[in-house]
Parts: structure tokens; C-alpha cells; sequence
């Protein structure tokens, strides 16, 4: 199944209907590429009148990839429309100098946090920090979405 239909799905379930299709979306990218499990909640007696948050564990098994990751996904609604944000953890087995290359291409250095990179993503893919730990390096992704229309 899609990774939309598995959010929409939980989104459905727990009676989310006005920020379904962002959560679906959020959870999209979020996920994209990897085996993933999600677990949705909200407010059970408004769902619509309150965000919808999905925690992701997920799975990565590609040429560039391979190794465990989690996310967090959330939609609110926000006057009429719908309003998310994602966070993407992901830790890598190399220096954090070497992690720069495999950012989309595009992506421009923002500056220091504390001494923590920040990186804008190329294509408006939202930001990254990578966090040395050791000789490891944890990339720490964070986007935001709205509806359209």
C-alpha cells in the first residue's frame, strides 16, 4: 500500500477528515524510500478541530542507505486550511563532513546552531543539521507543509 494510504488510513480511523490529506502527504515524505511502521493520535473527541501527529519508525534499505530511522509527522488545522510540519532523524555511519555530499543537490549552508551545521535543502526540501556523535554523523531533517487551493 502507498505511504499515504497507510496515514490517511490511520488519519480515517481515528475520524480525521479536514487534515487527512496533509497528514498523508507529510507522512509521504517523511517515509519516502523506506519500510515503515506509523502510529497516528489526536484529540478522540474533536479530531478536527485538533492536529493529528504520526510517530514513524521506518527502515532504509538502499545503495546510499542502509539503517534505521524515525520520523515525526503533524497536521493542524489552521483557520480553513491545514497547516504540518515534519522531522526526519536519521543517523549515518560516517562524518558529517562526508554526509554533506549526499544533501539534494542545491542545498546551501545556513549556518551554525551552537556549532550545529544547518543546511538549506535544495529544492525547498525544507532544512537539515547534521549532529556529529562520535565518528557518526545524525541528520536531523525538518520541513513544513501547507494545503494549497
Amino acid at each position: 500500500m502507498p505511504a499515504g494510504d497507510v496515514f490517511r488510513d490511520q488519519a480515517s480511523k481515528l475520524g480525521v477528515r479536514k487534515c487527512a490529506n496533509l497528514f498523508a502527504a507529510m507522512g509521504q515524505t517523511v517515509s519516502h524510500g523506506a519500510a515503515y511502521t506509523v502510529q497516528a493520535q489526536t484529540e478522540g473527541s474533536a479530531p478536527d478541530g485538533h492536529g493529528v501527529q504520526g510517530v514513524v519508525g521506518m527502515t532504509y534499505n538502499t545503495p546510499g542507505y542502509s539503517a534505521q530511522a524515525a520520523g515525526i509527522v503533524m497536521a493542524a488545522p489552521v483557520g480553513e486550511k491545514c497547516e504540518g510540519q515534519l522531522v526526519r532523524v536519521a543517523p549515518f555511519q560516517r562524518a558529517c563532513r562526508d554526509v554533506v555530499a549526499l544533501l539534494p543537490a542545491g542545498s546551501t549552508a545556513a549556518g551554525n546552531l551552537s556549532g550545529v551545521p544547518l543546511y538549506n535543502l535544495g529544492g525547498d526540501q525544507g532544512q537539515a543539521m547534521l549532529v556529529s556523535s562520535g565518528g557518526a554523523c545524525v541528520v536531523v531533517t525538518v520541513a513544513r507543509g501547507a494545503e494549497v487551493g
